[in-house]
């Protein structure tokens, strides 16, 4: 590949792309000054919205033009008419000289105090007082941050403070331009959402100086920032800050009485919100764009500048459709019925046949069903003969096993009472309970005591457990166990769930004192 040719078509190529960009960045930009805004296109082919002007005097409609495909539309313009969505609050820097001569700076102060003390200084508002003179460490500004607030005592504060920052000015001149292009960067920077101004408060009439960039006037056009200016007059010759003040839409004035200016201080307050909000004029005009849904460009040509909006076009209805179209949609039609007909025939015998198919597939089902049932009964009554002889074998075999059971424990229960008689006697329960008392003489191996009538020694006394203790002998040894009682077990004052016993052990059931003797 050439080298050469792919260099030239990258320079090309960039060239291209920055002139877009700056194509681009001037709409944008112009936008500041001339919009359109609340497009409505409910009337098509009328297109009606307002268009948006910066200059609160409004602007000559004779030299606004629409243009569709870089073709001119006649626009039909409304009257004048101020925004009717104010915003409450405003954002305001007072720029004030700090002039060496006192009575000078004293005219600042009183200017500034009368017109706070006026009220018009609104809750919310984003107010600060800052002073300029030369520059001193790369600023022009002191303070050189900005500290907001909409207390007047604050305010008045900050006023007193002007004084102590006194700055020696640059060979007699005091650079005006550079103070409010300084203070523009500070607001952007900031990014605050309420409308802003900044008003200067100087006698100052030498404000040329070679800018590098953005100029103080398109710098506050572009933020849309005024500038505001109060000059504290003592010659017949213009002031500069004027035009400064017309060309970003602020107001100016230039008096000698102090009263005087702090009344324009405060009608110039009072009428900020209005004048930044800018004008409409409402518009309608009717569109040479097709309806196709899609978004277009409209370019506004005015003494203002360019701008341009994009217009959303809306899409045909399906009758607007049909009726440009109406041959196409017969045949389409057409097609349809038939293709309906061939559908519906072709349904009709699916239907039969499907029809046949789920007829012996049911028949099949149902005689599947009817000797699964067959099936299923046999096994039934298999399983029950199986069942019964299971469940009889194992009765059978539980009633062996019991009476096994009860033999070998008669028979234990013999060999264990010959082996109690051994001593000539038998063991013997010495009983008390309040001013009763007795004996039980203990005729068996395993002796069950409780309230209820299966023990063979039934105590009948509510603190007795139905089944409170078993006593059992083995091999010469007595042993005693808690059968699940209530109130416990105790042998010799000890709890217990089971012990052995030997003679003279006292135990106790419930309010029942039994002595065991053997």
């Amino acid at each position: 590949m050439d080298m050469n040719l792919l260099s030239k078509s990258f320079k090309v190529t960039r060239l291209l792309f920055a002139i877009l960009l700056f194509n681009s960045f001037g709409i944008f930009a112009q936008k500041t000054e001339v919009d359109v805004r609340n497009i409505n296109t409910d009337k098509y082919p009328e297109i009606s919205g307002n268009l948006w002007v910066r200059d609160p005097s409004g602007i000559d409609l004779e030299s606004v033009f629409f243009n569709e495909n870089d073709k001119s539309v006649k626009v039909n313009f409304g009257k004048l008419s101020n925004s009717d969505s104010l915003a409450t609050n405003k954002q305001i820097i007072f720029l004030v000289k700090n002039a060496e001569n006192e009575a000078e700076y004293n005219w600042y102060k009183s200017v500034l105090i009368q017109a706070i003390n006026s009220g018009v200084i609104k809750s919310g508002d984003k107010v600060d007082i800052v002073a300029y003179s030369s520059m001193f460490d790369n600023h022009m500004l002191f303070p050189n941050a900005f500290s907001f607030t909409d207390s007047k005592s604050e305010l008045i504060k900050k006023i007193d403070l002007i004084r102590s920052q006194q700055r020696l000015e640059s060979n007699g001149k005091v650079q005006t331009l550079i103070a409010i292009n300084e203070a523009l960067e500070k607001l952007e920077a900031l990014k605050i959402n309420l409308p802003g101004g900044i008003f200067v408060l100087s006698d100052d009439n030498i404000l040329n100086f070679n800018f590098v960039g953005e100029t103080p006037g398109i710098r506050s056009k572009r933020l849309n920032i005024p500038i505001y200016g109060i000059t504290y007059k003592q010659t017949e010759t213009p002031y500069d800050i004027e035009e400064l003040c017309q060309q970003t839409y602020g107001r100016y004035t230039a008096v000698t009485e102090t009263t005087l200016a702090s009344t324009s201080l405060v009608e110039f307050l009072k009428e900020f919100e209005k004048r930044h909000s800018g004008v409409y004029y409402p518009f309608t005009y009717n569109t040479t764009f097709e309806k196709d849904g899609k978004s277009h460009i409209v370019k506004i040509d005015s003494k203002k500048g360019q701008s341009a909006f994009g217009l959303l076009i809306p899409t045909k209805t399906f009758m607007e459709w049909v009726k440009e179209n109406w041959l196409l949609c017969t045949i389409i039609l057409l097609l349809l019925i038939i293709l309906l007909v061939v559908l519906i025939l072709f349904n009709r015998n699916n239907k039969l046949k499907k029809q046949q198919i789920d007829e012996e597939r049911q028949r099949q089902i149902a005689q599947m069903e009817e000797q699964q049932s067959v099936a299923d009964r046999k096994m039934e009554l298999q399983d029950n003969e199986l069942k019964r002889i299971r469940d009889e074998e194992l009765r059978a075999a539980q009633e062996a096993e019991r009476k096994r059971f009860l033999t070998n424990q008669e028979e234990e229960d013999k060999r264990q009472f010959q082996k109690m008689l051994e001593r000539g006697n038998l063991p013997w329960f010495e009983y008390r309970f309040g001013s009763e008392s007795g004996s039980y003489q203990i005729q068996v191996p395993r002796l069950s005591v409780g309230r209820d009538e299966s023990n063979v020694w039934r105590i009948n006394h509510p603190t007795v457990s139905r089944k409170h203790f078993e006593l059992t002998f083995k091999d010469y040894v007595y042993s005693i166990a808690d059968a699940g009682s209530s109130n416990g077990l105790f042998v010799n004052n000890h709890k217990v769930m089971k012990a052995e016993l030997k003679h003279g052990d006292c135990i106790q059931i419930g309010e029942i004192m039994l002595t065991f003797h053997i």
